[in-house]
C-alpha cells in the first residue's frame, strides 16, 4: 500500500473551524475599539470647543453670543456655533460620531455642551473649565438640557 502526502478532510476542516473561531473573537474585539475611538474623538473635540469658545468670547465683546437654550448644531443664533465659524465645524464633527444629539446652552456669560457617548456614557463641558463623565448613561440632571444647569450652565 503506498501513503499519499497531505492533509485529510477532517483535519482541514478542523483548521478552518479554529480559524473561525479566532476570527469571531477578533470582531467582537474589535467592535468595542470602534466606540472607544469615537469616544475619544468626541472628548478631543469637546475640549477644542472650549478654546473655540474663549477665542469667540474675546472677539466679541467678552461675549459668548446671544442666549441658546437647549440647541443643537443647526442654530442660527449669534453665538459659538453661528454658521460658518469653528464652533459650527466641531459642533458638526461632534453631531457626527455616534448617536444621540450634542445639547448646547449658552447664554452670554456662560456656556454648556454635553454628548451621549457611544461607549455609553454621557460627556459634559463647560465653560468653567469642568468636563467629564455625567453618572452614566444619560445621568445628568436637568430640566433644561440634560448635563447642563439651568441657573448656572455648569456640568453636574
Amino acid at each position: 500500500m503506498q501513503k499519499t502526502k497531505g492533509f485529510t478532510l477532517i483535519e482541514l476542516l478542523v483548521v478552518i473551524a479554529i480559524i473561525g473561531i479566532l476570527s469571531g473573537l477578533i470582531i467582537v474585539s474589535m467592535s468595542g475599539a470602534q466606540n472607544a475611538a469615537k469616544d475619544a474623538r468626541i472628548k478631543s473635540a469637546m475640549d477644542q470647543f472650549r478654546s473655540t469658545a474663549e477665542i469667540f468670547k474675546l472677539n466679541n465683546n467678552n461675549s459668548y453670543g446671544s442666549t441658546v437654550g437647549q440647541a443643537d448644531c443647526t442654530s442660527v443664533a449669534t453665538s459659538i456655533i453661528t454658521t460658518g465659524t469653528d464652533g459650527a465645524a466641531l459642533c458638526a464633527d461632534i453631531q457626527s460620531q455616534g448617536t444621540g444629539t450634542l445639547r448646547i446652552n449658552i447664554t452670554s456669560t456662560a456656556w454648556c455642551v454635553q454628548k451621549a457617548l457611544p461607549g455609553g456614557q454621557s460627556w459634559c463641558v463647560d465653560s468653567t473649565g469642568a468636563v467629564g463623565c455625567i453618572n452614566g448613561v444619560g445621568g445628568c440632571t436637568s430640566s433644561l438640557i440634560t448635563g447642563c444647569v439651568i441657573s448656572d450652565n455648569t456640568c453636574q
